[in-house]
């Protein structure tokens, strides 16, 4: 039995409360080059935006929320806090932790605060080659602070399963993990920013930490906006993902590798109808083979910054369909055919050191 499944969901009306205080808030929601400080339900919160190193219109701060617009997680926590500092090739972004909406708990670990930072490039450069992202611990950031997952959960209840399909999220693909670090393993436009309907292109929900934008499930069809497509991953749910959710997807199509139409690349992401690569959100779904999994990032098409890899305590890094990692690799449990030491396949976080099984 998953251990989570008593856990309490975020209630309806908790989430309809929620997006109805993001359309609410007047003019912008989003942050220019400025400085402001509110109290929020759980006292002082603050967001600074600042600029340098002569990149002014390049750095990407307004596309992050003014969390001290929103209540917060509640009377019980901090308020939230986010700063963006853009210097001379990198961004910064520190956040506290807390969401910009209530926090009701689907796990049995407490909301806590945390001392988040992470960094991306302010400039990223597309690569032909394509690098894993970590398995465990964050691969990008949200536009409120908080951190963004792959597509599966640690070694504890169900060995790396797909959280979305073990249905152990609240209602925006947010969760608390152990030490209290609220995080999400996909992403919905209606909690992320007050911006973007069904028939509108999307705004950005997020960053990479290769530098590269995530946007919503929606996009423009053409240059000229003719029509709005939602997009769709090209992976494939192969197998029950209850448990290894990598092992239980495969991305077979030929839009894997040549992303056209809705469908996008292996790594979530395509060349838009403005000649921009990005990445996508795919809605989650449950339908006999498809998913939207990996739901944010299935690998990196850029250079990434590692941002820690693996959370801390939490266990290997190394995920996505080919390269990266930086930790040891976890050895394969029975019916693991990838990712693991002793899948025949020298990659990912595997080295002769690591796992000579593989590499030697």
């Amino acid at each position: 039995m998953n251990l989570l499944e008593n856990e309490r969901r975020l209630p309806l009306t908790t989430f309809i409360a929620a997006s109805a205080l993001l359309g609410a808030c007047s003019g912008n929601a989003q942050v220019d080059d400025a400085t402001s400080s509110t109290a929020g339900s759980g006292g002082s919160g603050t967001t600074t935006t600042t600029t340098s190193g002569g990149q002014g219109a390049g750095c990407p701060s307004a596309h992050f929320l003014d969390v001290t617009k929103f209540d917060g997680a509640g009377s019980n926590y901090p308020a939230p806090e986010l700063t963006v500092t853009c210097e001379t090739d990198e961004v910064i972004v520190t956040s506290n932790g807390i969401p910009h909406y209530a926090f009701v708990a689907t796990t049995p670990n407490d909301l806590g605060a945390q001392n988040h930072e992470f960094r991306f490039p302010l400039t990223p450069n597309y690569t032909d080659l394509t690098t894993e992202i970590a398995l465990l611990g964050s691969v990008a950031v949200a536009v409120n602070g908080l951190p963004i997952y792959g597509p599966n959960e640690g070694a504890m209840p169900d060995p790396f399963g797909d959280p979305i399909y073990n249905d152990i999220m609240d209602d925006c693909k947010g969760h608390t993990g152990p030490n209290g670090d609220y995080h999400y393993h996909a992403a919905l436009v209606q909690c992320l920013t007050q911006d973007g309907q069904d028939s509108q292109p999307s705004p950005i929900v997020g960053y990479s930490f290769d530098g590269f934008p995530i946007y919503g499930p929606y996009e423009c069809a053409d240059a000229d906006c003719t029509s709005v497509i939602e997009l769709k991953s090209s992976w494939d749910k192969t197998g029950d993902p209850t448990t290894y959710a990598w092992d239980n997807h495969a991305c077979t199509k030929d839009s894997c590798a040549n992303p056209s139409g809705e469908y996008l690349d292996q790594c979530n992401g395509h060349v838009g109808p403005t000649g921009d690569y990005h990445y996508h959100a795919t809605l989650p779904k449950n339908e006999a083979t498809y998913t939207g999994f990996p739901y944010l990032l299935g690998c990196y098409h850029g250079v990434a910054t590692t941002n820690g890899g693996a959370a801390a305590g939490a266990g290997p890094a190394g995920g996505g369909p080919a390269g990266g990692g930086g930790m040891n690799p976890p050895d394969c449990a029975p019916g693991q055919t990838m990712m693991c030491c002793g899948d025949g396949n020298c990659n990912g976080p595997e080295t002769a050191q690591n796992c000579p099984a593989d590499c030697a």
